[in-house]
């Protein structure tokens, strides 16, 4: 496995935590994404499953230096 695979398996396991009743709104044109529409999205690897992934993974670094 390498070190894409293993953040995108860290990820998943993270939105999976989320209550299944959340909705996230991505962009400006009023889009909601529930929990598992989420995980579906980064599961097939879209463009919208992708950028979650990396504000997943920018939010996990700024944890990490202690920002957030």
């Amino acid at each position: 496995m390498n070190k894409d695979e293993i953040i995108r398996n860290i990820i998943i396991e993270r939105v999976k935590t989320m209550s299944p009743n959340v909705k996230i709104a991505l962009g400006s044109d009023g889009r909601f994404l529930t929990r598992d529409e989420i995980l579906k999205e980064i599961k097939t690897n879209t463009s919208t499953g992708n950028k979650i992934l990396k504000i997943q993974l920018n939010y996990l670094k700024a944890l990490k230096e202690g920002v957030v």
